[in-house]
């Protein structure tokens, strides 16, 4: 491997950019609530396909029965019992919070019949579930069926990240503003003034995970940094500035 020595490249900042105000932690975290709100649906109707889309390739049965439970007020009790029955040995594989240790036990046993029985009046609730929140405590006789769990663990990055990743990224290279940073006047902003790559947005868009990852504690940056560059801004090399009103 070749060897590098420390170089200022980095470092220096285009010339037309000194000078320009930087964009203030309030005003990129209103632009972040703007885009997350913007994108919320859409990420949920794209989570929601790929459970669907996966469920129909690899359980069909089994996404027969979900389909069923969803629309439960419409169903008699016989109709009820068969999408349990569709729908238990899949429940029982990815642990579905609520799930009664004996139906559990009646799965793996291969007697159905006494799954269903010992489910009898029992709710379903439906939760996207991907694991980075913990969830409220369950009602008595009630099953959380966690969508994202049923995705392939395969599929899951793109089932959550998918269009956060895609917005992002497009719109920080080609502008580098977002929409809600469009709203509230700042931009991104390479330190050497030229227009960030794709592979630069989709790196920077990346490096946004040391927010969860630091349990918040990296957003100080935003006060400590002199040029307020968060650990996203070092990875890709860009600064966030205000747009003043005239451009």
């Amino acid at each position: 491997m070749a060897v590098r020595y420390l170089s200022e490249r980095p470092l220096q900042v285009s010339e037309e950019l000194r000078g320009q105000p930087l964009a203030s932690p309030l005003r990129r975290a209103l632009a972040f609530a703007a885009d997350y709100m913007l994108l919320l649906l859409p990420s949920v109707a794209v989570a929601l396909g790929v459970a669907y889309m996966s469920l129909k390739v690899t359980e069909p049965v089994a996404l027969n029965g979900v389909m069923h439970l969803v629309r439960r007020g419409s169903e008699s009790t016989e109709e009820y019992r068969g999408a349990v029955r569709d729908t238990v040995a899949l429940l029982a594989r990815h642990h579905a919070p609520g799930m009664p240790a004996a139906a559990v036990a009646a799965v793996d046993e291969g007697d159905l019949d006494r799954a269903v029985a010992l489910m009898e009046n029992y709710n379903f609730v439906f939760s996207l579930g991907f694991g980075e929140f913990g969830e409220p405590e369950l009602p008595p006789k009630t099953v959380r069926i966690e969508i994202g769990d049923l995705v392939p663990k395969g599929l899951r990055a793109l089932a959550i990240y998918g269009v956060l990743a895609t917005y992002f990224t497009l719109f920080t290279s080609f502008g580098g503003r977002t929409i809600g940073k469009r709203l509230l006047g700042i931009r991104v902003t390479p330190l050497d003034g030229h227009r960030l790559s794709l592979a630069e947005s989709l790196e920077r868009f990346v490096g946004y995970l040391h927010i969860p990852g630091s349990l918040g504690l990296s957003l100080l940056y935003l006060w400590h940094d002199p040029n307020r560059r968060l650990p996203h801004d070092r990875v890709a090399n860009t600064v966030v500035l205000r747009v003043p009103r005239s451009r």
